[in-house]
């Protein structure tokens, strides 16, 4: 009876999964792997952090709460007491003898990644309509490959191998301005860089720089790139007065640091 049942879920589910084999060759993608699990303070959401094998690049998707709890256990290989939804869908396939081929992030619209799941049941592929969280919990769980198409990695990655992924000046620590991001702050101007974080107890905490601020100007200077950023604020610093123009909230101002 058990198998019987196990049977008809099994046709009942793959029955609505359309039988497509991923295309060979159309868009060129990029291996990635999870580097881990973060929590992004100027956007308050976890964001899950792709890098490719030669960890030149960061590719980060903000996901939600329960998914970055689901990813972070298997990351550590905690098991929940009882069955998740992730890990329920796990069993179901291992059941029904289908298994997680790969996972792609194929596109970006409308400031929302999208996906897709290949499972494979026997010589037979199918391709389903996933959010790369899920997709990517279903992979780490089969230790499925995943990729991101080419184009969208080159245009919202962010390189960590030289010295402009990441900068700090007088207690504001700052990260590039990427399309994706500059899209969720709602940021139409042509240049400026992120603020990741602000130092507890720093005279820039104290003039009212947030993380999640866009610091446009150092003085009369635009920034646009992180090592634009730290040679305005070095050459501010030899004069002995700082003045930033900031975007905050769909307004600009202007702050003078302490």
């Amino acid at each position: 009876m058990r198998r019987y049942v196990v049977s008809a879920i099994a046709g009942s589910l793959l029955s609505f999964l359309p039988i497509v084999c991923p295309s060979e060759g159309a868009v060129p993608f990029v291996e990635v792997e999870v580097r881990g699990v973060s929590f992004d303070a100027a956007a308050q959401t976890p964001v899950v952090i792709l890098v490719d094998k030669e960890g030149k690049k960061a590719f980060p998707i903000w996901i939600g709460t329960q998914e970055a709890v689901a990813m972070e256990k298997e990351l550590t290989n905690s098991p929940s007491p009882r069955p998740m939804t992730h890990d329920l869908f796990h069993s179901i396939l291992l059941k029904m003898q289908v298994r997680v081929k790969e996972v792609r992030v194929v596109e970006l619209k409308n400031n929302t990644y999208y996906a897709s799941l290949f499972l494979a049941s026997g010589k037979e592929v199918f391709e389903v309509d996933a959010r790369p969280s899920d997709s990517i919990i279903m992979a780490l769980k089969y230790k499925a490959p995943i990729y991101v198409s080419t184009p969208l990695f080159e245009q919202q990655g962010v390189v960590l191998n030289g010295k402009n992924a990441f900068g700090e000046r007088n207690g504001i620590r700052v990260q590039e301005l990427t399309p994706a991001l500059a899209s969720q702050f709602n940021f139409k101007g042509r240049k400026g860089v992120l603020v990741a974080e602000v130092m507890p107890g720093s005279g820039s905490e104290a003039s009212g720089v947030k993380a999640g601020d866009i610091i446009t100007r150092v003085n009369s200077r635009e920034v646009g790139e992180v090592r634009e950023f730290e040679e305005a604020f070095d050459t501010s610093r030899k004069k002995g007065s700082f003045g930033l123009s900031i975007f905050r909230d769909g307004k600009s101002l202007d702050v003078n640091l302490k």
